[in-house]
């Protein structure tokens, strides 16, 4: 995980370097850190019930990023993040009794996003981006309480990633990212992010009947960039 996250800060400050030098626009690296509210959106037979079931799990994102100019109030932000997902099920889990399944899952992920940025005046500008990205899922947990007969019980296992019919998860995820912020002149900026899984995380050796599950992620951040 560490070589991931150094290897994509490299990749970084040599993309900055590029811009700068053959654009003549002024490269910025900043970062951001924020709330994750996530859930997987299930499609497929007999799903519906799963999602009328499905909750938001409240997580977290870490990110360090690039801001280098391409042209005209026009930016391209490759970036590095820290992104805890996951989903969370609460219900009737048939004779077990009613409870709530959560699921854990942190991701290191590789965005590229294209930015607009729109100036407000002397006092910041308005950004709008998007941009694909690719995610790498690489520790999780699932966390079940359950009630039966007035007594509630609690267990906790590690979720493993892979394509094998005994892996929980698929390891890598890709798709879309979609941003609105505002920068102020002085590099502080706020944002909300809207994170579109496309690949199915069901592992491949477990998909039947077109059982599909994608992530779907609404993001919160502060940050700064200079």
């Amino acid at each position: 995980m560490k070589k991931l996250i150094l290897g994509s800060a490299m990749i970084l400050f040599s993309v900055g370097a590029f811009a700068q030098s053959t654009t003549g626009s002024t490269g910025r690296v900043g970062f951001k850190a924020g709330v994750n509210l996530s859930r997987l959106n299930y499609s497929g037979a007999n799903t519906t019930s799963i999602n009328d079931n499905t909750k938001d799990n409240v997580g977290f994102n870490v990110s360090l990023f690039g801001d280098f100019g391409v042209g005209q109030n026009f930016f391209i932000q490759p970036g590095v993040s820290l992104q805890n997902k996951g989903t969370k099920i609460e219900g009737n889990f048939g004779t077990l009794g009613t409870g709530t399944r959560t699921l854990n899952v942190m991701a290191v992920e590789v965005p590229v996003n294209a930015v607009l940025r729109i100036p407000t005046g002397g006092d910041g500008a308005l950004q709008v981006s998007a941009g694909p990205y690719i995610g790498f899922n690489i520790d999780g947990k699932e966390k079940t309480k359950i009630t039966t007969g007035g007594t509630v019980g609690e267990s906790s296992r590690d979720l493993s990633f892979g394509n094998s019919t005994n892996d929980d998860m698929s390891s890598i995820d890709f798709g879309a990212n979609f941003g609105l912020g505002y920068r102020l002149s002085n590099g502080f900026l706020i944002g909300a992010n809207y994170g579109l899984g496309l690949s199915n995380l069901v592992p491949k050796d477990n998909r039947q009947n077109d059982f599909k599950a994608v992530n779907r992620v609404l993001g919160f951040s502060i940050g700064y960039s200079f």
